[in-house]
Formats: C-alpha cells, sequence, structure tokens
C-alpha cells in the first residue's frame, strides 16, 4: 500500500469542515482590515529565496529545490513573504496608491524533521503590507493578528523586539561575537554555524545550553539608530493605546535575513498551552533587495 509522503497529511471530511471555518474567518477578518487577497505560484525561481540570504537556515537546509526540464533551478515556495514582494514589484501594484495591503492563504513546504505541529507542506495565512515607514503599520498586522487569535477563541501573548536596521545592526552584531567569542565551544552544532553566518539566530536557539550561554547577552534595543529607537517606541505607545497587552523579548529573532526593526511573535496561553501561532516583522530593504 502506498501511503502519503513523509511530512504530509490527509485532511478528511469532518476535519476539512473546521479548516474551512478558519480559511473563512481570515477571509472575513482581512475584508473587515481592509486587506486583498493575492495568489501566487507554489513554486518560484530558486534565485528569489537565495537573495533571502544564504545565513538563513531555510535557504541552506530546508528548501524543495529542482531543475525543471528546460535546466531552470526552481524552488517550492518556503514561505509567503518574498513572492508576494515580487508580485508587488512584477504585478505593478508598486505604482498604485500606498500601502498596499495584501493577505494569502496557501501551502508551504520546507524539508526538515517532521515533528508535533510541523509538516513539510504546511499551510499558512499570512498578510503584507507595502509601502509605509509608519510604525502604525506594525501595530495594526499585530492587531491583525491578535483579533484573528482571539476569534478563534484562543488566549494569546504577544512578545516584540527590534533588530535594528542596516545602520545600526552591524555594531550589535559585532557586540554579540564578542560576548560569545570564548562562548563557542559550548553552543551547539547549528549555534557554532551561525555564529559565523548570522549571530543573531543563536538568540532564538531553543537548546537549554545555548540559551544558558546567552544569558547577559547585550541586546539590541540598547543599541537602536534614533530612527529604529523612535520607531520601537511608538510602536510600544500604540500598542498601549489598541489594549493589547504585550511584553519585550530581546532574545526575539526571526528566521530570514530580510527583517529590519519591528519583530514580533503571537503565542498561545493558558491551558497549559504555550506555543507560537504566528509571527512576523518589517523588511524595509526586501523590496529593494528583489529589484
Amino acid at each position: 500500500m502506498i501511503s502519503a509522503p513523509r511530512g504530509t497529511r490527509d485532511i478528511l471530511p469532518g476535519e476539512v469542515e473546521k479548516w474551512r471555518y478558519v480559511e473563512e474567518l481570515a477571509h472575513r477578518l482581512c475584508a473587515e482590515y481592509g486587506y486583498s487577497e493575492i495568489r501566487t505560484p507554489l513554486f518560484e525561481h530558486t534565485e528569489l529565496f537565495e537573495r533571502l540570504g544564504e545565513a538563513t537556515d531555510t535557504v541552506r537546509k530546508e528548501m524543495y529545490t529542482f531543475p525543471d526540464r528546460g535546466g531552470r533551478s526552481l524552488t517550492l515556495r518556503p514561505e509567503g513573504t518574498a513572492p508576494v514582494v515580487r508580485a508587488f514589484l512584477e504585478g505593478g501594484l508598486k505604482d498604485g496608491p500606498l500601502p498596499q495591503k495584501l493577505y494569502y492563504l496557501g501551502p508551504m513546504f520546507r524539508y526538515e524533521r517532521p515533528q508535533s505541529g510541523r509538516y513539510r507542506q504546511h499551510h499558512q495565512f499570512g498578510v503584507e503590507a507595502l509601502g509605509s515607514l509608519n510604525p502604525a503599520l506594525d501595530a495594526e498586522v499585530i492587531l491583525l493578528a491578535v483579533d484573528f487569535c482571539s476569534r478563534l477563541g484562543l488566549e494569546v501573548r504577544v512578545e516584540i523586539n527590534s533588530i535594528g536596521c542596516p545602520t545600526c545592526r552591524p555594531a550589535y552584531r559585532e557586540a554579540l561575537k564578542g560576548f560569545l567569542a570564548d562562548r563557542v565551544g559550548g553552543l551547539c552544532d547549528d549555534c557554532r554555524e551561525r555564529y559565523q553566518r548570522n549571530v543573531l539566530r543563536v538568540l532564538d536557539c531553543k537548546v537549554a545550553a545555548c540559551q544558558a550561554l546567552v544569558a547577559g547577552a547585550p541586546q539590541a534595543l540598547d543599541m537602536l539608530c534614533p530612527d529604529c529607537s523612535s520607531h520601537f517606541q511608538e510602536l510600544e505607545g500604540l500598542l498601549a493605546d489598541s489594549g493589547v497587552p504585550h511584553c519585550r523579548n530581546p532574545r526575539l529573532v526571526r528566521g530570514f535575513d530580510y527583517y529590519t526593526k519591528t519583530v514580533f511573535e503571537v503565542a498561545a496561553s493558558g491551558r497549559g498551552l504555550e506555543k507560537a501561532l504566528c509571527g512576523g516583522g518589517r523588511y524595509d530593504g526586501l523590496a529593494s533587495e528583489l529589484g
């Protein structure tokens, strides 16, 4: 008997109805927030994702990449942001009114070890807001995520951080490398590699030994340039005014190199459940990086 490929699953009658309920909620919510649906191909030219940074674990280890019959290298999309930005540029949306507020629902593909709650073909609901430097847009995306979870009956907590920009991040990166220089030998294999390629990802490691070694590490929030500092303070004020409970998490980073300034995570809480449900952040340089 032939079984489904490892890391995938069938969604059978009885469960499909639950999926449809969640998807219909996403459509309604995005309409209320003024976001329009966008649908991008399931595969893209590999170069699109390679431009996200070879220091990114997903790009280096987790992409389903293959040559087509014409010899072109294609990749099943591992995430939704880069394809949306590519479509934003290629489809002429950048020439229309800004910001452009878009959302998508669909499968993503990552070759990683299947585990509880993680599949090689998984489904994401995501939003992208392009064309504004205003921190109010950061706050709106976070509020949308919290609203979505709340309407599903989930209790959530919000963690935020700022990882700076090309102006202030290099100094922070060097400070973090200096702090870890005599601790590298105690890091896990992945983090020893991250130390060389993308040291910020060491902060996000879930291995207990690595978490202990980064205790007391310099914080990006203490080394922000004036622009990034002002942006973060305004975001905190907007979230406070909206009544959304949130806290700073100086170890919070994201898996892709394109993030700048704001990064956030929304996690389930209560009922003994502590699990990240969604996350994101600002990516001011990505459209430029993609041309």
